[in-house]
């Protein structure tokens, strides 16, 4: 379930495609940094997405052992006492929170010990939103729980109280305690918040459920069908693209660009206070991971259809010169990763002879720049990080110009896997795992494995001009801080 589209794939036991088949999700935008999606149309867009992939392959339905879902991570959901929603799906990318976390600011030593991650607009401070901002409507929330186990519990005809998050979300949530896998009860109390609104803890192969009758009706699986807990999306990307190997980087390029490293023991970034660190689905390992909120939106926003894209590419490619000084700002919805909801985007350098196509390469490296401050963060956390490469998946991994810059501005090879949706992949590990399919998910994922489509390697010869515009970036990141402070307290008539 990602930002812009449900995704469903059918696999059988040898990590085999039987069917796939998709639907477009709506992400609503009604103003300044507020993101929201509808759930009834995220619960509608799954069951069709499956009655989709059911209709289109040869398929036997009573061959189905099992489903489970992946999806977004960082934002939130709502249900009251029959499982209907409260509330809009609070989207990773709002900021109406950005109040709350000032307040838990003042607790982050501790959240970044317990929870693995910094204070951000994440579940915590959004669930401190709802009850400040929005009294009346937080008074008729049962539960606070993930879009997925939203859809999971909808399609089971789950009661409120089992509802449920699986262990790979608890870096987004302050008030976790991530390396018990509990929740961190003193943080809550500190805060006058009732526990009891938190959904149970699960691991992401437990049955939660099975498919109702009503869900069977409009999706097509058969009633009874097991429903598994399922998994945050990054975390099944990890999953289904076998990436196990303490300091194995891996990229994800799509509507949030996400470098992620694995971790074989828990370990936080405090000094920075960018990184989180999450389960993965493995139960002995964790990775951290930070991430550009919204960059491929971004692309969108300034027009830049598939299309365009295509011939700005060829035209970027071109030999580095004076027109390549130009800087981008991509925190157009404010700054993730660290926490900074004034930032805004920019352009930096422009002059009579940039043009769009300037302007696209200058959005490509802005990316390669945040992870070059990422990559760092991981190298300061003292963890191993594999200077071999970086995997790359996602639509942004199809453009063979922006895994260049981003191997020649990390200093590391950029390893392409071959176009699958790795998410669902790990998705459908899970499920089998649950069903008694799978013994042993590491050595499923090695099974499913494929071989690395291209690998592209870095150009020394452009290092010393990364070098001086990735020290311009970061200056430009602290001179522009109070202008955009300034921008913020402008008032209105």
């Amino acid at each position: 379930m990602g930002t812009s589209s449900t995704r469903v794939v059918v696999l059988d036991e040898d990590g085999r495609s039987l069917a796939a088949a998709s639907r477009p999700t709506q992400l609503l935008n009604p103003s300044r940094q507020v993101f929201e999606q509808d759930p009834e149309q995220m619960y509608t867009s799954v069951l069709l997405a499956i009655n989709d992939v059911l209709s289109a392959g040869d398929l036997h339905v009573a061959d189905i052992v099992g489903i489970a879902m992946c999806g977004q991570m960082a934002g939130i959901s709502t249900i009251g006492r029959d499982w209907q929603a409260v509330t809009p799906y609070d989207s990773w990318l709002d900021m109406r929170c950005a109040g709350q976390v000032s307040r838990l600011k003042a607790y982050e030593q501790q959240i970044i010990e317990s929870s693995g991650g910094p204070a951000g607009a994440n579940h915590a401070a959004k669930w401190l939103y709802w009850c400040e901002q929005q009294p009346a409507i937080y008074r008729k929330i049962s539960k606070i729980i993930m879009p997925a186990a939203y859809v999971a519990g909808r399609m089971a005809q789950l009661p409120s109280d089992d509802a449920f998050m699986d262990y790979t979300y608890l870096g987004f949530n302050s008030f976790a305690d991530s390396r018990t896998m509990a929740w961190n009860t003193s943080l809550i109390d500190e805060f006058k918040l009732d526990v009891d609104r938190l959904p149970k803890l699960v691991k992401p192969w437990d049955q939660i459920g099975a498919v109702s009758a009503n869900a069977a009706g409009v999706c097509g699986l058969l009633a009874g069908t097991p429903i598994f807990a399922g998994s945050g999306d990054i975390a099944a990307s990890l999953l289904g693209a076998a990436t196990f190997k303490p300091g194995q980087l891996l990229d994800i390029a799509g509507t949030g660009s996400v470098l992620a490293t694995v971790l074989d023991h828990y370990a936080v970034d405090t000094q920075h206070k960018t990184l989180t660190t999450f389960r993965h689905c493995l139960p002995e390992l964790f990775y951290s991971v930070a991430y550009v909120g919204g960059a491929g939106i971004s692309f969108n926003r300034f027009g830049l259809d598939d299309s365009e894209c295509r011939r700005l590419e060829k035209q970027a490619s071109a030999p580095l010169s004076e027109r390549n000084k130009l800087l981008f700002l991509p925190h157009l919805g404010g700054r993730h990763a660290p926490f900074d909801a004034t930032l805004a985007g920019a352009f930096v350098g422009l002059d009579w002879m940039h043009d769009r196509t300037d302007q696209y390469r200058a959005m490509m490296e802005s990316i390669a720049y945040e992870y070059a401050r990422f990559l760092g963060c991981m190298r300061d956390m003292k963890v191993a990080v594999d200077d071999s490469g970086v995997f790359s998946l996602g639509g942004g991994s199809c453009s063979p110009l922006f895994s260049q810059i981003k191997a020649d501005v990390l200093g590391v090879p950029y390893r392409k896997l071959p176009a699958a949706e790795y998410g669902v992949l790990g998705a459908a590990m899970l499920a089998g795992k649950g069903a008694g399919v799978f013994a042993d998910l590491q050595q499923t994922a090695i099974d499913w494995q494929k071989p690395i489509e291209a690998v592209t390697l870095p150009d020394a010869s452009k290092h010393q001009f990364y070098a001086g515009m990735r020290k311009a970036y970061e200056q430009m990141l602290k001179s522009l801080k109070p202008v955009f402070d300034e921008l913020q307290s402008v008032g209105l008539p």
